[in-house]
């Protein structure tokens, strides 16, 4: 849910035509947005498009797949047109930047800052921009899956576990896929990624306490693929990048119970 109560989806790209109208409207609206295509949607860069940024062009130079090297060009291209699109710019000016941990942040003409996050899955691309906050996002598929045995020691604090041991499969496998791309994102906003163990924190006491706000949303697939299950996890106010994680210092033991919601909302 959004800081005013709205639900605001992904929304679906087909390239860098857009349509960006929507894209413009909803971080107009909330102060944020987050997106999806298909990689093979994206040109490859070259003289027609933005190019990439020095970084990015070594990183490609090491991805000997070509179905890699198209995907990690169509994401890099798509963080560009995203925040050109929500900044009144262009692509072409918009540079991407990486803290020392690897969490990227994008830089428009003017030296502004513009937090952005990135994750994909087969050919499906999801990418999210926010101007109060940090935010993260992350994409799986729907029918991935999910063997409590197997993850939910690694993944789950104990009041999750309790919550989840309860639930009959399919049911608990759908919710353990929930709440690990919860994580993920969340873990991608703070710019820690895998780096910070999932079960050491209670995802919603902890999103609560922090001013966290989160949703999850189905996409479905075309005629022969399943569908994706996207989340994405936004600070509700701008602070300090020195402030975000703080709540991981403050409250480092047991956050409180956890309620496992069936809705997406924060």
């Amino acid at each position: 849910m959004s800081a005013d109560g709205a639900p605001v989806p992904p929304l679906a790209l087909t390239g860098p035509d857009g349509p960006w109208h929507p894209v413009r409207e909803a971080f107009a609206a909330h102060g944020r947005a987050v997106v999806h295509s298909r990689w093979r949607e994206w040109p490859p860069a070259g003289p027609q498009g933005p190019a990439l940024d020095a970084r990015d062009r070594r990183r490609l130079r090491t991805l000997p797949r070509p179905a890699a090297r198209g995907r990690f060009v169509a994401s890099r291209l798509l963080l560009k047109h995203l925040v050109a699109a929500v900044s009144d710019t262009t692509a072409e000016a918009v540079c991407l930047a990486y803290e020392s941990g690897g969490r990227p942040y994008a830089v428009r003409p003017g030296g502004y800052r513009v937090e952005i996050s990135l994750s994909h899955t087969g050919d499906l691309l999801v990418a999210g921009v926010s101007r109060r906050g940090r935010i993260g996002v992350d994409v799986e598929a729907a029918g991935r899956p999910m063997c409590y045995d197997d993850v939910g020691p690694r993944l789950c604090a104990p009041a999750e576990r309790a919550a989840l041991a309860g639930l009959a499969e399919p049911e608990r496998e759908r919710a353990l896929l929930r709440l690990w791309t919860l994580k993920e994102a969340y873990t991608k906003a703070l710019g820690r990624g895998m780096r910070l163990a999932f079960a050491e924190f209670e995802f919603e006491a902890m999103v609560s306490r922090g001013g966290w706000r989160f949703m999850v949303s189905e996409v479905s697939g075309g005629e022969k693929e399943n569908g994706h299950l996207m989340s994405a996890v936004w600070r509700q106010h701008a602070c300090s990048v020195g402030g975000f994680g703080r709540e991981l210092v403050e409250w480092p033991g047991g956050f409180g119970n956890n309620r496992m919601r069936a809705d997406g909302g924060g």
